[in-house]
C-alpha cells in the first residue's frame, strides 16, 4: 500500500505541476495587465485635473472674485458710514465712564475716613493682648504653639509646651518675630500711615484742582476762540458758515482779495450749500469727514469738483479743494473785471450759467461778518 500510495501521489504531482505552473503564469500576466490599466487610469486622471479640473477651479476662482469684488467696494461705504454713526456712541460711553469715576471718588474717600478709625480702635484692642501673651508665655512658647497648632492640627503638644518652660528670664527677650509684629502695631506705624493717607489726599486734592484749573482755561481759550469766529448769516447753520470761513482763508493762504473770496463763495453756495459732498459713485470719498451725499458723476467736495480736479483726499478737505479753485480762477485772464457770475462759469463751466449770480449777496455778507469777527 505504501508503494502505491506514494506512485499516486507521484502520478498526482506530475499531473498537477503543470497545471499549477499555468496558473501562476496566468496570474502574472493578469497582474501585469491590472497594473498597465491602473497606471493608464492615474495617467488619464492627472492629466485631466491637469488639463481640465485645474483651469476650471482656476476661472471658477477668477470668476467668484470678480463677483465679489463689486459688493466689497459697494460695501466699504456702508462700513464707513456705521463706523462714523458709532463713534458718538463710543465717545458718549467713555465720558458716561469718566462721570462715573468721578462721582464715585467722593464715596471712596469718605469709605476710607470711616475705616481709618475703626482700623486704629481694632490696632489699639489687639497690641496688649499681644504684649500680653508675650509677658506670659514668652516667645519660645508662643512660636512652639503656633507651630504645633498649624502643622499638627492639635493643641496638646502646644499645652505639653506650655506646661514644660519656665517663666521666661530677663535674658529671653522677644526677637524678630515679635518685634516686627510690635511695629506694625506700634503707634508709630499708625501715625506713619495716617501721614501717608493725608499726603495721598493732599496730592489727589491738588490733581483735582489742577485739572479744574485746566479745564477753566481751557474753556475760557474755547469761549474766546468761538467769541472770535464769524457769527451764521441769512440762515446759514454753524457747519455752513465753518466751511464758508475754510474757503475765505484758503483765498487769504493763496494771496488774493475780497473780490475772490466772493467768487468762490457764490460758487460753493451753488454747487454744495457749503457741505462737503461725498459721492455713492466714488467709495474713497466716504472715507474723509463729510454732510451730504451725491450722485452726480463723480463730483464731490464742497466746490462738486470731479475727480480730474486731483486726488479725493484733496477734493474732501475744504481748503485743500477752494485752492484748487482759486488757482483755476487766477488762470482766467481779466477775471478781476467780470461779474461774479461770469467769473464763476468760466471756471465750473456749469449748465446752469447765470444761477451763481442769485448767492452774490450772500458771499458779501459772509465776507463782511467775518472781516467784523476778526478785526
Amino acid at each position: 500500500m505504501t508503494g502505491l500510495a506514494q506512485s499516486a501521489a507521484l502520478s498526482i504531482r506530475k499531473r498537477l505541476k503543470p497545471a499549477f505552473r499555468g496558473l501562476v503564469e496566468r496570474s502574472r500576466v493578469g497582474t501585469a495587465r491590472a497594473a498597465a490599466l491602473a497606471a493608464v487610469l492615474g495617467a488619464t486622471l492627472v492629466a485631466f485635473l491637469r488639463n481640465t479640473a485645474a483651469p476650471a477651479a482656476v476661472r471658477l476662482a477668477e470668476r467668484l472674485r470678480e463677483t465679489a469684488a463689486p459688493v466689497i467696494e459697494r460695501a466699504k461705504p456702508v462700513i464707513a458710514w456705521a463706523s462714523r454713526r458709532l463713534e458718538p456712541w463710543a465717545a458718549l460711553l467713555k465720558d458716561v465712564a469718566a462721570v462715573a469715576a468721578e462721582l464715585a471718588r467722593p464715596v471712596v474717600v469718605k469709605i476710607e475716613d470711616l475705616a481709618r478709625p475703626v482700623v486704629h480702635k481694632v490696632v489699639d484692642v489687639v497690641r496688649p493682648i499681644v504684649s500680653k501673651v508675650v509677658e506670659r508665655l514668652g516667645l519660645r512658647v508662643t512660636i512652639m504653639g503656633t507651630a504645633t497648632a498649624i502643622f499638627i492640627g492639635s493643641t496638646g503638644s502646644a499645652a505639653l509646651a506650655i506646661t514644660s518652660m519656665d517663666e521666661p528670664s530677663s535674658e529671653q527677650q522677644p526677637v524678630s518675630a515679635i518685634t516686627a509684629l510690635e511695629l506694625a502695631l506700634s503707634d508709630e506705624a499708625s501715625a506713619a500711615a495716617g501721614e501717608q493717607i493725608a499726603a495721598d489726599q493732599r496730592a489727589a486734592a491738588e490733581a483735582e484742582a489742577k485739572a479744574k484749573e485746566e479745564a477753566a482755561a481751557q474753556a475760557a481759550a474755547e469761549a474766546a476762540k468761538a467769541a472770535a469766529q464769524p457769527k451764521p448769516v441769512d440762515g446759514l447753520s454753524e457747519l455752513q458758515m465753518k466751511n464758508a470761513v475754510a474757503i475765505i482763508e484758503a483765498g487769504k493762504d493763496e494771496g488774493l482779495g475780497r473780490d475772490a473770496w466772493a467768487v468762490a463763495l457764490a460758487t460753493a453756495m451753488q454747487e454744495s450749500k457749503f457741505r462737503n459732498y461725498a459721492n455713492v459713485n466714488v467709495p474713497e470719498s466716504y472715507e474723509y469727514d463729510y454732510q451730504a451725499e451725491g450722485s452726480d458723476h463723480d463730483s464731490v467736495g464742497l466746490f462738486q469738483q470731479r475727480l480730474s480736479w486731483g486726488k479725493v483726499s484733496d477734493l474732501m478737505n475744504p481748503e485743500k479743494s477752494a485752492k484748487k479753485f482759486y488757482k483755476a480762477l487766477e488762470r482766467v485772464d481779466g477775471w478781476e473785471n467780470m461779474s461774479v457770475t461770469r467769473a464763476a462759469q468760466t471756471v465750473q463751466v456749469s449748465a446752469y450759467p447765470d444761477a451763481y449770480a442769485q448767492w452774490e449777496g450772500l458771499a458779501w455778507d459772509i465776507i463782511d461778518s467775518y472781516e467784523k469777527a476778526k478785526s
